[in-house]
C-alpha cells in the first residue's frame, strides 16, 4: 500500500527548505531546483505541490506569519492587560534564533516582491496581518477610554512602525540595538501609548 502523503506537512517541509536557501544563498538563489535538492525531493514533487516558484515564496512568506500567529495565540493571558499586549508586541520581535531566522526570511521575501507584481498581493496580505495584531493591542489598551477611530489608527500605525523598525535593527544591525533594548523600547511605547489615550 502507498505511504499517504500529509500534504500541509509536506508543503511546510518544501517552505521551511526554502528558507534554508535563502539563509544561506540568499533569495537568488531560491528556485523549485535549488528547493527541491535542500528539501531532499525531485523537481516534479516540489511542483506537484507548488505549481510556481511564486506560489512557493507566497506560501514561505506566509509561513513566517503563520509561526508568530501561532506563538502569540499560545501565549498565557495576564492578569494586567499591558502586560498582556507588550507579550504579545515582544513576540513580533526576532529576540531568539528561530524568529531571528524567520525575520532575516521575512525581510528578504518582503523585498523580493517589488520585482514579482505576483507576490505583491501576498506582501500587502502580510502587512495587513501585522496590521492587524497592531491594531488589537492598541484596542485593547484603549478599552476603557474614549478615543476616535483617527486617534487609534494613528497609534496603530506608530506601533507598526516601531515593531518592524525594531525588528529590522535586530536582524541588521543586532551589535548596535540589543535585545534588552528592544524590549525596553516596547514596554516603554506601550505604557506612553496608554498615557496618551488616557490623556486623549
Amino acid at each position: 500500500m502507498p505511504k499517504l502523503i500529509d500534504h500541509a506537512q509536506r508543503r511546510e517541509e518544501i517552505a521551511t527548505a526554502a528558507w534554508r536557501v535563502i539563509l544561506q544563498k540568499g533569495i537568488g538563489a531560491v528556485s523549485v531546483r535549488t528547493v527541491a535538492a535542500e528539501a531532499g525531493l525531485s523537481v516534479g514533487s516540489v511542483r506537484h505541490v507548488f505549481a510556481s516558484q511564486t506560489q512557493l515564496l507566497a506560501f514561505a512568506m506566509e509561513l513566517v506569519i503563520d509561526r508568530a500567529a501561532d506563538r502569540i495565540t499560545a501565549l498565557p493571558e495576564r492578569d494586567d492587560p499591558i502586560e498582556s499586549m507588550e507579550d504579545i508586541a515582544i513576540e513580533l520581535l526576532p529576540l531568539d534564533e528561530e524568529r531571528r531566522s524567520e525575520m532575516e526570511v521575512y525581510l528578504a521575501l518582503f523585498a523580493a516582491t517589488a520585482t514579482d507584481p505576483l507576490l505583491i498581493d501576498t506582501r500587502a496580505e502580510a502587512w495587513g496581518r501585522v496590521h492587524a495584531g497592531c491594531r488589537t493591542i492598541v484596542t485593547r489598551l484603549a478599552e476603557d477610554t474614549p478615543v476616535t477611530e483617527e486617534q487609534l489608527e494613528r497609534e496603530v500605525i506608530r506601533l507598526h512602525a516601531l515593531v518592524d523598525g525594531l525588528a529590522a535593527h535586530l536582524v541588521w544591525q543586532p551589535e548596535e540595538v540589543s535585545e534588552a533594548a528592544a524590549r525596553s523600547a516596547i514596554i516603554d511605547h506601550l505604557h506612553e501609548l496608554t498615557t496618551r489615550l488616557g490623556a486623549g
